[in-house]
């Protein structure tokens, strides 16, 4: 029986592991490195935009990067939510999706999370990204950052994804069904070769006359032990707030 069933376990794990990856349908229509301010060369803006889609595509969470001369009487955090809402950013269903917001003017900077990025970007992992980029923006070295910032973004949603179901609703119950049809198959073709095998209703049929024989038995009760431990307080998670479209959004702000 645990032979059966671990081979069912595997079959239905192979099948989801075989599945040809689906491509997420978007909105957007703006490229994930949107440079309005200028700060980077074609060159530069070509090789970071295709580590953003990378990214984006490998972990199924859209990794975006926008840059503007000012924010034309918004806040950063308010720029970055409507930027990322009204462009249609966001991978699958949910739309998915980190949006990094710097303005020149104001000396802001911005991160917006939707989706599934609420949860893995959580408010001390945004501090420690703004640790790792913000020295590279304050000096002017503007690749450098929205690099580190990229390469933080592939770290943490690797992270994030290793302990998450990486597959949509209907990709799962497609590989689930695949699996157990698989698993059917084979435990149906092994079934047929225990012909010699029959189920009997009672154990005593697998016992042995004459071979189990108690003659006495008793109780003891040797100890206990209590183990109590304090409740650690969850400090990992990740604040949220309204945009202007009404959706839920994690992020934080800072000045360079």
């Amino acid at each position: 029986m645990r032979k059966r069933n671990l081979l069912i376990v595997l079959t239905i794990i192979f099948c989801i592991a075989s599945l040809v990856p689906v491509f997420a349908s978007s909105d957007r229509e703006l490229p994930l490195l949107v440079d309005d301010a200028d700060l980077l060369t074609n060159s530069e803006e070509k090789s970071l935009n295709s580590e953003l889609e990378r990214i984006s595509e490998e972990y199924e969470c859209e990794v975006a990067i926008v840059t503007v001369n000012s924010l034309d009487s918004k806040t950063s955090t308010e720029y970055a939510d409507d930027f990322f809402d009204y462009n249609g950013y966001g991978y699958g269903e949910n739309d998915d999706g980190i949006l990094l917001l710097v303005s020149m003017r104001d000396r802001d900077v911005a991160i917006s999370t939707h989706g599934f990025a609420i949860r893995a970007f959580t408010d001390a992992k945004q501090d420690y990204m703004y640790d790792k980029f913000l020295p590279y923006l304050s000096n002017g070295d503007y690749n450098k950052a929205f690099s580190t910032f990229a390469d933080l973004c592939g770290e943490i949603l690797a992270e994030a994804r290793a302990g998450t179901p990486f597959l949509s609703g209907k990709r799962l119950i497609v590989s689930l069904v695949i699996g157990v049809i698989f698993a059917l198959i084979i435990t149906g073709i092994m079934k047929s070769k225990l012909k010699s095998v029959r189920y009997q209703p009672e154990a005593t049929s697998y016992v042995k006359h004459g071979s189990f024989n108690i003659k006495f038995s008793r109780d003891l009760f040797l100890y206990s032990k209590i183990d109590r431990r304090r409740k650690p307080k969850d400090s990992s998670g990740s604040s949220t707030h309204t945009s202007s479209s009404g959706r839920t959004h994690g992020g934080s702000s800072r000045k360079f």
